[in-house]
């Protein structure tokens, strides 16, 4: 037989043993619990990351909508505004725009506001400038038969916001307005050969940028006639 303090030493040591290997499964349990915890917050900011995606996208594409539907209001209204403007004179005569042209230094010249040949942020020329400028082929053909032209775009100073996924900048969109001056000139019976585009853009104002008014008149496309020194110094 064993000694009783032997027997009493190994019991010890059994309770010690299981009580160690009972701690030893509550603390795996506990790391499991942990580990999967992790696990499903992990899960949980995946799918947040994903819905903030979904969305910062659909976010952007309404924000594309709005500009786009603003941009389309302008538009409406600027139409409106130019059949109101061609209705209350329809009655005048075709006659031609002399009058209206003056001496510069390059030599003859007429300014027309872009706000009458275009819509806000847009280089399709309105009716109401369509208008304008079939009066000034008019006197293009007969008054200034042959002689060479410049066609300047000019915009304010303020930066392209709603139709930047139009025009990078200022100067570009001046370039297309003055453009589709030239190409409606040309339509008309202008020779192309005669015309020299040039794009401005914010880099010759006529007036105050820091007004309304000031920003109105330095949206404007000028439309010169070179006299023949002019021409020689270019």
């Amino acid at each position: 037989m064993m000694p009783a303090k032997s027997t009493t030493l190994i019991g010890l040591f059994a309770v010690a043993f299981l009580s160690g290997a009972g701690c030893t499964d509550k603390k795996q349990q506990q790391i499991q619990i942990l580990t999967d915890r992790n696990n499903n917050l992990l899960g949980e900011r995946t799918e947040l990351r994903g819905q903030l995606a979904r969305a910062t996208t659909r976010n952007n594409e309404l924000l594309t909508q709005l500009n786009a539907q603003e941009l389309e209001v302008e538009s409406l209204k600027a139409e409106r505004k130019s059949l109101s403007d061609l209705a209350a004179t329809k009655t005048e005569p075709l006659a031609g725009t002399e009058s209206d042209w003056k001496s510069g230094t390059l030599g003859d010249e007429i300014s027309l506001g872009s706000d009458v040949l275009f819509s806000p942020g847009r280089a399709s020329l309105l009716p109401a400038g369509k208008r304008k400028l079939d009066r000034i082929a008019a006197d293009l053909k007969s008054t200034y038969a042959g002689a060479s032209i410049r066609i300047y775009g000019h915009t304010d100073s303020d930066p392209i916001r709603k139709s930047k996924r139009l025009w990078r900048d200022n100067l570009d969109l001046s370039a297309n307005r003055a453009m589709a001056v030239s190409r409606y000139l040309i339509t008309k019976g202008i020779t192309p050969s005669t015309i020299e585009t040039i794009a401005m853009g914010t880099t010759h104002p006529m007036a105050n940028n820091r007004t309304r008014g000031g920003k109105k008149k330095n949206r404007r496309v000028e439309i010169v006639v070179l006299r023949q020194s002019s021409e020689r110094s270019r």
